[in-house]
């Protein structure tokens, strides 16, 4: 079997449709924020943008009915992304970047507390992927939050 068949087969759409259903339940537990503050030119978590990235996460589930692809890769990227790179990254506090990360995870219908990984942020908050794995290959190992 190859790989289109293996994406399109009846098994893996009744598990994108079982994961975006999932990610909408999880999605619709996102609240607007009362300070609105702006990401890559999204003002960020406004009940219009939530709206947007719920739209982002179920896109995820659609190009990823099996959930991502694991390749084996030396070439000292990371896979995960934690919320101190975010706040290194998009020079915001820590409660910023946590709340960055639950509402990825909210969208992509991850669990609280489960990681999130760089291509899923990439794809929901619209970064460039290996424009941002480069960024973060090059972030101090030594930072710590305040």
């Amino acid at each position: 079997m190859t790989e289109e068949e293996l994406l399109n087969s009846p098994f893996a759409l009744a598990q994108a449709e079982k994961s975006k259903k999932k990610a909408r339940k999880t999605a619709a537990k996102l609240k607007p924020s009362n300070e609105v503050w702006v990401v890559n030119g999204l003002e960020f978590l406004t009940a219009e943008t939530i709206a947007i990235l719920t739209q982002r996460g179920q896109e995820w589930h659609d190009e990823n009915p099996l959930g991502e692809k694991m390749y084996c890769r030396n070439d000292g990227y990371q896979f995960i992304i934690h919320s101190h790179e975010v706040q290194q990254l998009y020079n915001c506090g820590i409660r910023k970047a946590q709340d960055m990360l639950a509402a990825v995870r909210a969208v992509v219908g991850k669990d609280e507390g489960s990681y999130v990984s760089v291509k899923e942020f990439c794809k929901i908050i619209k970064e460039d992927e290996e424009d941002f794995r480069k960024a973060l290959k090059y972030l101090d190992p030594n930072f710590s939050p305040d």
